[in-house]
């Protein structure tokens, strides 16, 4: 023993203070264990928040250039804007909204709605709040990938593919969107279906289990796309109740009941509430099961893959070696991440229109998967002692690196034409908010796109004119005797990279101003012109697929001819404001 009794000593081995020395020898004892037991705490906490600390690192980077130059832009923005001053007060209309599109999503607008009441119309504010969503989102799929066995590595990859991702810049850098909420709320209901397999009692999962039905249901509300996470439930109980693991098969389980009970509720409130059947509704009803419809869906999907998700390739190609050689974990991720890309890609094939940041809840996916796989890679790198493995896996890592810049360059370039168009959008909104009084602007464009609903909106809610009127078309713009001030408005842009963030279509003007109304006779004056420029490289190894198929199937603006497959140009994109002069006094 350490500690002996000594001759002359008192019962507890001191000879002078009975107890005391064995009364310090526990304390210290007690002292190093309180100790230990705090660095243990600590140590747990640190791997429980560094993924969130990465996470907001990481959507903060993403982030800044949009936080430095925050505006609202001229796609859903003004209608986000005006539902949510309407909805503040009478919470219930966000149930009865746009009945005749077919759509239902009440859940999108009552988040913005609760956005809306607590910042008013300061798009810093929104875009703070992406960032925040960001953040979640990010910090979710962290944790997923530790829950599903991954370590720091596959961790950190995952984050990284996601942050940087084309969908995540369009999704972000635009206040309305719903797939950044649709997402947190998938997350969010599978974290607490996750929590549901850990030892607990059955009141703990009854409430783990209400609360991921209200998650995803909410997800429902907010995108109608959300029900495919039904079927990829169901793929992922086949793969559980293969694979005989009962801590598998009762996530798989307990996640497709939550996937049943909230479509239920969904259907539910929709039968109730939306007067309009999904076929019926003029936007709705586009949602169909054609042959050219889908064909054409099909090559716009694959030219987004191409364009955003070539550094897969190769890590796709060592995948079927991973499957059969790597560690369990990493088998579970790769094919729970393959059920759900496949399933978030399936839901758009009967869509005509094919944008970007439908892909975002994809590129989720594809993180998780290219994360594993980077994940083991790295591992493979790192301990494997054949000098032939490591040789390939450095390889593959290399060319995932030199792809994976490829859709950071395109990011890149997207960012940057969202963040010019907003701009210019913003300064036209703040020139035509200085007109007269009772103003009548017209959008000089062939045919009518979202801009003409939505600058009123804009004039409306943000600079509180609601005064000025907007229409749009030749006849319009031809007034030669207009009775109240009369601004026409040109739209400008060149050079755009193709496909990249969403932007209204802008067919050639349909009037000549100048021509028609004589500038020179000072009937029409230039009273306003804007634009923003950015540089953008566009590398769009997209195009490559443009050969391989023929009109109906593959969409013709997406290989335009004016270009190869490197594009380094200026982007340009503005207005021009001409103001008509009246040749009459306006009516008393």
């Amino acid at each position: 023993m350490l500690f002996s009794h000594r001759v002359g000593a008192g019962p507890d081995g001191d000879t002078g203070r009975p107890g005391t020395r064995s009364s310090a020898r526990r304390s210290g004892h007690a002292s190093c264990g309180r100790a230990f037991e705090a660095v243990r705490v600590s140590l747990r906490r640190a791997q429980l928040a560094w993924p969130w600390l990465a996470a907001l690192g990481l959507a903060a980077l993403v982030m800044l250039p949009r936080l430095a130059s925050p505006q609202f832009g001229l796609l859903d923005d003004g209608l986000m804007l005006r539902t949510g001053r309407q909805v503040v007060g009478s919470w219930s209309t966000v149930l009865h909204l746009i009945p005749d599109t077919g759509r239902f999503f009440p859940g999108y607008w009552l988040t913005h709605a609760v956005v809306f009441a607590l910042v008013g119309a300061r798009p810093f504010a929104f875009f703070a709040v992406n960032t925040v969503v960001l953040t979640v989102v990010l910090a979710i799929l962290g944790r997923l990938v530790l829950l599903a066995g991954g370590r720091p590595p596959h961790v950190w990859a995952a984050l990284i593919l996601l942050a940087f991702s084309g969908p995540t810049v369009e999704s972000f850098y635009t206040a309305s969107k719903a797939e950044p909420l649709q997402l947190m709320w998938i997350g969010g209901s599978l974290l607490g279906t996750a929590a549901t397999v850990l030892p607990a009692g059955w009141i703990i999962r009854a409430v783990l289990s209400a609360l991921g039905v209200g998650a995803l249901l909410l997800a429902h509300t907010t995108k109608e796309t959300s029900v495919v996470m039904l079927p990829i439930s169901i793929g992922w109980l086949a793969v559980a109740a293969f694979s005989g693991r009962r801590a598998r098969l009762r996530f798989a389980a307990t996640f497709v009941w939550i996937n049943v009970a909230a479509a239920l509720a969904f259907l539910g409130l929709r039968w109730a509430y939306a007067p309009v059947p999904l076929g019926q509704g003029w936007y709705t009803r586009a949602y169909a099961l054609d042959v050219t419809t889908m064909g054409a869906a099909l090559f716009r999907i694959a030219a987004w893959l191409v364009r955003d998700f070539a550094f897969l390739l190769p890590l796709l190609a060592l995948g079927g070696w991973s499957v059969i050689h790597s560690r369990a974990a990493s088998r579970q991720l790769l094919v729970y991440a393959g059920l759900w890309m496949a399933g978030w890609l399936a839901v758009y094939v009967p869509w005509p229109a094919t944008f970007e940041y439908y892909l975002l809840p994809f590129a989720f996916g594809a993180a998780a998967l290219g994360g594993a796989l980077i994940g083991d890679t790295w591992e493979r790198v790192a301990g494997d002692r054949s000098s032939v493995r490591r040789c390939v896996a450095w390889s593959v890592l290399t060319t995932t690196t030199l792809l994976w810049g490829l859709t950071v360059a395109n990011a890149i370039a997207d960012a940057r034409v969202q963040l010019s168009v907003d701009r210019a959008n913003a300064d036209l909104v703040e020139f035509l908010a200085t007109v007269p009084a009772r103003s009548r602007i017209v959008m000089n464009i062939a045919r009518v796109n979202e801009y003409v609903a939505e600058l009123p909106m804009h004039l409306t809610e943000v600079k509180q004119r609601p005064d000025v009127s907007v229409t749009y078309g030749a006849s319009a713009a031809s007034d030669p005797t207009p009775a109240v001030p009369l601004f026409v408005v040109t739209p400008e842009m060149a050079y755009s990279p193709v496909p990249t963030v969403r932007i209204a279509p802008l067919a050639p003007a349909a009037v000549d101003v100048e021509a028609t109304h004589g500038a020179a006779a000072g009937r029409a004056a230039l009273v306003y012109r804007g634009r923003r420029q950015a540089k953008v490289l566009e590398l769009g190894v997209h195009r490559w697929l443009c050969g391989l198929s023929a009109p109906p199937i593959f969409d013709a603006t997406y290989c335009p001819s004016d270009r190869g497959v490197f594009y380094w140009q200026t982007f340009s994109y503005g207005w021009q404001v001409h103001r008509l002069v009246a040749t009459k006094e306006p009516d008393r």
